[in-house]
């Protein structure tokens, strides 16, 4: 028999399940955005541009998962209606998203320079402190 307090419990457990699965998203999304970013600009310090369109090819998958992580974002609004500190992870998850995305662009534009180079044969020379951006 299903009463009111075993009702609670169970809603309240399957929102934390939701918000765990929306948080561990957005960290692989930042792991992915991570990745990314190394690959571009060792693509570019080492004129690798198989590397660079490696890089350019997840630009896709980081794209998709930040509509998918916003989708889930907005479903459990929706659904929950969070308060108080649940309320300000959604939001910010939500804004994360977003700005790992840009910087997944960003990264997109450096592995894009990178085979611009090695199509113009140009050496990297000038390019080793770049390096240090992308460790930050």
């Amino acid at each position: 028999m299903i009463n009111k307090e075993n009702l609670t419990q169970h809603i309240s457990q399957q929102f934390n399940v939701e918000l765990e699965e929306v948080r561990s998203h957005l960290l692989a999304m930042g792991g992915l955005v991570e990745k990314q970013v190394n690959d571009a600009v060792t693509a570019l310090i080492d004129a690798d541009s198989g590397l660079a369109q490696q890089v350019r090819e997840i630009d896709d998958q980081i794209n998709q998962m930040e509509r998918n992580i916003d989708e889930e974002c907005v479903r459990i609004l929706a659904r929950r209606q969070p308060a108080a500190s649940d309320l300000r992870l959604i939001i910010s998850i939500s804004k994360s998203v977003i700005d790992l995305e840009r910087i997944g662009d960003e990264a997109t534009k450096i592995a894009k320079r990178a085979i611009l180079l090695c199509e113009e044969g140009e050496a990297p020379r000038g390019y080793v402190e770049v390096r240090h951006i992308g460790d930050q």
